[in-house]
């Protein structure tokens, strides 16, 4: 018999099993750039408004990248 439905079913990924996978990716995802970043955050409106800043060499794979491709539509659907 299923859990309390907070427990079972989540609107948007279905099962709330399936909303804990896609947070993992997600971070998994934000540890990994963290490590390349270092840890210190930034206003986001001084990086926008900022220069460049130096280059990151990166390679990903095709399920990292549509793992933050993701993150930027739904962080895009939010603002």
């Amino acid at each position: 018999m299923p859990g309390p439905v907070s427990d079972s079913y989540d609107p948007e990924f279905g099962t709330g099993h399936n909303a804990y996978l896609v947070r993992k990716a997600l971070q998994d995802m934000s540890a990994e750039i963290t490590a390349k970043l270092g840890p210190e955050l930034h206003d986001i409106l001084d990086v926008v408004n900022g220069p460049p800043g130096k280059p990151f060499a990166l390679t990903l794979p095709e399920r990292k990248l549509r793992i933050i491709r993701f993150a930027l539509n739904y962080a895009v659907d939010v603002i």
